[in-house]
């Protein structure tokens, strides 16, 4: 199945913007959560409570509360960890000031690379893969042929 057909069946808005990519750049998967480019502090601002500024916290506390729930979100949804869950990753940065910022991007990007980042950590680590469901829901709808009623 294509990104753009996988895109269709979940409904997804096309976006250039690639959200993985601008946080880790060319690494090669696996990459870790806590790696990556911090974004530019004009760019998360609206994130955090004021004053911020270079050098400011950036942790879950600072939020504001709009940010807070997109976080919370995150955490049950696209970035679901069972350690460190009060941390406030880089990546999570870049996505909830897109979000905040009503900025589009490329959420199936952002899926298949968290999907990479599994599989090759999931022979070293303890990554869990939180998109059986949406893999699943991909699978039944792009079968040409309706299932069987007892299904």
């Amino acid at each position: 199945m294509t990104a753009q057909r996988a895109g269709e069946v979940l409904g997804l808005i096309a976006s250039t913007t690639r959200v993985h990519q601008l946080c880790y750049g060319d690494f090669e998967p696996p990459r870790r959560p806590h790696g990556g480019a911090l974004p530019l502090v004009h760019f998360v601002a609206p994130c955090f409570r004021q004053p911020f500024g270079e050098g400011s916290s950036r942790t879950v506390g600072d939020l504001t509360c709009p940010a807070r729930i997109l976080n919370f979100v995150l955490r049950k949804t696209l970035f679901p960890r069972t350690g460190y869950r009060d941390g406030f990753t880089r990546i999570q940065q870049w996505l909830i000031a897109h979000l905040i910022s009503k900025m589009s991007f490329d959420l199936w990007d952002l899926i298949v690379s968290k999907i990479e980042d599994t599989i090759l950590e999931s022979f070293r680590g303890h990554r869990q893969l939180p998109y059986a469901h949406w893999i699943t829901l991909l699978i039944l709808r792009a079968r040409p042929e309706p299932l069987p009623a007892h299904l």
